[in-house]
């Protein structure tokens, strides 16, 4: 039991189909106690209540917390609980408007709507973290998931900066943290069929790429191989890595063009 009597807080469940949902379980699978957030009480008790219904599933059998993670005194709220001590935490958190931020070109979105991107998506692991940082155990993990910031994708635009500066946030955290033993990692998943996929315009120019190039294929519709990583940097083998971009995408990022068929 990889998680055997830690306590693991994945924070940004939108419904039983997300990477949220399949990284916590996977942790519950593994001997986690697990607890959830959601963005607001509202999406809790109506959209993720449907969710679990759909599934067969009983919403009240799972530790599931609102949180605006925009809102201070909500982060101060859910860290407010001073027995709550955690082994580690999961951003599963993102967010860009999809009719202005994830367009053809950078040029037209509203300064307001790339704003709100850069915080909901990126300096929002930094102000959780802040929050947290009293109910995290020294030696704790803290994962953050990205996808391929290194490359540049059709519409994925001003979410890919996002991705970038996420990255970014999370080497200065693992720096920060360092010295009490908490480490701090990004993990970039190869694409998925979610709610989140499903706003990105051009996510079908990357979906029929993606499986074509990667030396390992990619299924679009398993979660198994970001979840079964997402459980190793929780856990206590990744010791002694941090400030790292683990890459769970079949391969894809390191090729240069596809592979002569």
């Amino acid at each position: 039991m990889l998680l055997q009597g830690k306590k693991i807080m994945v924070m940004g469940l939108v419904n039983t189909q997300s990477l949220a949902w399949a990284i916590g379980q996977r942790a519950s699978s593994l001997g986690a106690e697990v607890i959830y957030t959601v963005q607001s009480q509202r999406h809790r008790d109506a959209v993720l209540r449907r969710a679990f219904l759909k599934e067969g599933l009983d919403m009240d059998d799972y530790q599931i917390l609102p949180c605006d993670i925009t809102k201070d005194e909500e982060l101060a709220q859910l860290f407010s609980d001073e027995s709550m001590q955690l082994d580690g935490l999961a951003h599963c958190i993102a967010y860009a408007r999809p009719e202005t931020c994830l367009t053809d070109d950078l040029f037209t979105a509203p300064r307001s709507d790339v704003l709100t991107a850069l915080e909901v998506s990126a300096a929002s692991l930094a102000f959780i973290v802040g929050a947290a940082r009293p109910r995290l155990k020294d030696g704790s993990s803290i994962i953050a998931l990205s996808f391929a910031a290194m490359q540049v994708f059709p519409n994925y635009n001003w979410m890919g900066v996002c991705k970038a500066a996420l990255e970014a946030t999370a080497r200065y955290l693992a720096r920060d943290l360092g010295p009490r033993g908490i480490r701090v990692n990004c993990l970039s998943a190869g694409p998925q069929q979610t709610l989140a996929a499903s706003h990105i315009p051009g996510f079908v120019n990357i979906s029929d790429v993606w499986p074509q190039r990667a030396p390992l294929g990619w299924d679009l519709t398993s979660r198994d191989k970001v979840a079964d990583n997402a459980a190793y940097l929780l856990s206590d083998l990744s010791s002694g890595v941090t400030g790292e971009v683990l890459h769970v995408d079949g391969g894809f990022h390191m090729m240069g063009i596809q592979r002569p068929q």
